[in-house]
């Protein structure tokens, strides 16, 4: 797959995760480091999410969950349910990222640095999060450790 490596403006738009588990908080976990508000639906959800500053609602997805998301992170490990969530957010123009599924994903979450106001970002186009996370790390060890290059 080609993916087109972009930077989406998201202040004052809705994301939405659906699912509990340790992907839907580690995306909850992204966007409260990044100051937005998100969003997340789930017949189950962990501690660390519910106390998180995401709005949560402990109950199944509902296609009117979509009314105004720009984007939607389908979290949850029914892959069945994550198929349904692709098809409805799809219809509706609205973008969705799977998980560990790249078959369900129209875009892919890369590996961040931030270093306000530059943002470097590191994709294996989804085929190795591991080595997309080391070079991140990298970049991140590279810059703490030098002068700024200007």
């Amino acid at each position: 797959m080609i993916y087109l490596p972009i930077t989406l403006k998201v202040d004052q738009q809705q994301v939405l995760v659906l699912g509990g588990g340790k992907a839907a908080l580690e995306k909850v976990q992204m966007f409260n480091r990044l100051g937005f508000t998100v969003t997340v639906i789930g017949e189950e959800l962990d501690e660390a999410t519910l106390q998180s500053t995401a709005t949560c609602h402990l109950r199944p997805f509902r296609s009117d969950d979509l009314e105004g998301v720009l984007l939607v992170y389908a979290c949850n490990p029914d892959r069945e349910m994550n198929r349904l969530v692709k098809a409805e957010a799809n219809a509706r123009g609205i973008l969705v990222n799977t998980p560990d599924d790249p078959e369900l994903c129209d875009f892919i979450t890369p590996a961040l640095f931030i270093d306000a106001p530059m943002t470097v970002a590191v994709s294996s186009g989804g085929t190795d999060v591991r080595k997309a996370v080391a070079w991140r790390n990298r970049i991140q060890t590279y810059f703490s450790n030098h002068d700024p290059i200007y």
